[in-house]
């Protein structure tokens, strides 16, 4: 990002000067792009009266978040390659709004409210940095201000549209999507998520890949499901011209199921999502990398893979599991569940790391195992069903539902539980549990894909809290008798 500095901060030797315009961010970029020598020094844009301010590189980083810590899933690129003449870009995410206010003048704001007014000049733009209007004219539809009490004290009618902010501060925060507060750097990201094109070679000179290539990290399978899944079938309906391809294979991604190794983690235990090869994608000509983990730096594909939460994302055929995974599945859940025809209620409780301090502002918390089993013994009682089938990785919650009067009716998969009670494991992510105990992650997965799987051969449908079983489970589609799912509105939850 190239970032403005007052004239006060002018290096004692200036080495390079640019002329104020409307491309002086670009001339700098492609400056600073060609001379990476020079990424620490600030040089001088110079006015009709002299100079006015100094720009300068800095690397895109968030500011909230331990680079080591697994919960960072991103790398954030810098944007070298762009200009006004881009065609084919995606605004839909700024087209919702009728007022957007940025809060400093930089490079990835100045470009964004330029190429929206361009695309739709009933947009609102303000700054509240007054140096912008070293660059654009003000308007009724573009605005200067110290301060949104400021501008809002000047324009109250301005108040009641819909608006989003645009910070320059970075941040890892998915409730910004839902509070319409991101980085400018993930505006321009929503228009320009499709441009990232490579050349991997000379075949396919007629088709375009997406390939959805984002490092696993601490995300569950659920997570994996969703994310592919949801990106393929947006893709469908926005460019169903692309062929979406996954490739989780990530060197130094530390995920739970494939360590560091690099391995393809999608493939480990789901068929390929179109019918061509990795081998072949990365010998074609035109391939559209997925930035990286492009869903969370994008606030349209955050916000659209985070309401995943959501009931209508159904899995349909997209979702296809390798030959071997679907036999473990159903050797395992033959055994569970009884022969004969028998009405069954599943259980999602959700324990272990949803419980970490750490994780409290990214999770919904919903009621608590002892009301979960008191709203399950009310239904088995009241709606006559034979057994409980129980999804939980959290040890304690299988003990209290062992305990309780449910004991010989329920229903649950052998598999690797942690005891979250335990003092060692306080504030752990499953992913940090895992690995300690040196678990094997392919097997405690195949378990894990049998509790999905058998979730969708259940009648109804009772859960302590929205999360990746429930998302499952409603994305496999079974018509549920009825769903009593702790819904809380991630946005809400702060």
């Amino acid at each position: 990002m190239i970032s403005v500095y007052p004239l006060s901060e002018t290096p004692g030797i200036i080495r390079k000067t640019f002329e104020l315009g409307p491309d002086v961010f670009i001339h700098a970029r492609d400056f600073y792009h060609r001379n990476k020598d020079m990424r620490h020094h600030k040089v001088v844009v110079r006015g009709p009266g002299g100079p006015v301010f100094c720009l300068g590189w800095m690397k895109n980083d968030p500011v909230n978040v331990d680079r080591d810590n697994p919960r960072v899933q991103m790398h954030l690129s810098n944007y070298w390659e762009y200009s006004a003449a881009d065609a084919g870009l995606d605004y839909s995410y700024a087209d919702r709004y009728q007022l957007i206010i940025f809060e400093e003048l930089e490079e990835y704001s100045c470009h964004t409210a330029r190429m929206i007014r361009a695309h739709n000049p009933g947009i609102v733009i303000a700054f509240t940095d007054r140096r912008a209007s070293f660059l654009f004219e003000e308007s009724e539809h573009m605005l200067f201000a110290d301060s949104e009490e400021e501008l809002f004290e000047k324009h109250p009618e301005y108040r009641e549209l819909r608006t989003l902010r645009g910070k320059k501060e970075i941040r890892w925060d998915v409730q910004g999507v839902f509070r319409s507060v991101v980085s400018s750097l993930e505006i321009m990201t929503s228009m320009y998520w499709l441009k990232r094109e490579f050349y991997y070679g000379p075949r396919n000179p007629d088709k375009t890949f997406y390939l959805i290539k984002q490092p696993v990290k601490e995300n569950g399978l659920t997570a994996l499901i969703a994310n592919v899944i949801g990106v393929k079938q947006m893709l469908r309906r926005k460019r169903p011209d692309f062929i979406p391809v996954v490739d989780m294979g990530i060197a130094n991604d530390p995920n739970q199921f494939a360590g560091t190794s690099g391995e393809d983690v999608w493939t480990m235990f789901f068929k390929q999502i179109s019918p061509v090869t990795l081998e072949e994608v990365y010998d074609s000509q035109h391939v559209i990398l997925d930035q990286n983990s492009n869903v969370n730096l994008n606030p349209y594909l955050t916000e659209f893979v985070f309401t995943n939460q959501r009931a209508e994302l159904k899995y349909g055929d997209d979702l296809q599991y390798r030959d071997e995974v679907v036999r473990h599945t159903e050797e395992v859940l033959d055994r569970i569940f009884p022969a004969g025809k028998k009405r069954i209620l599943a259980v999602v409780a959700r324990g272990t790391d949803y419980n970490a301090p750490r994780v409290q502002n990214y999770v919904p918390h919903g009621i608590t195992p002892e009301e979960t089993l008191a709203k399950a013994i009310r239904y088995v009682k009241e709606k006559h069903f034979d057994h409980v089938f129980l999804a939980t990785e959290d040890a304690a919650i299988l003990e209290l539902f062992l305990e309780s009067e449910l004991k010989n009716r329920l229903l649950y998969v052998p598999q690797d539980r942690i005891d979250y009670c335990k003092e060692e494991n306080q504030n752990l992510l499953l992913i940090e549990i895992f690995g300690r105990e040196k678990s094997n992650p392919y097997t405690r997965t195949l378990d894990y894909i049998a509790v999905l799987e058998g979730l969708a051969r259940c009648d109804a449908l009772l859960a302590n809290v929205t999360c990746g079983a429930v998302t499952y489970a409603l994305g496999r589609g079974r018509d549920y008798e009825f769903t009593d799912v702790g819904v809380i509105d991630i946005r809400k939850n702060r």
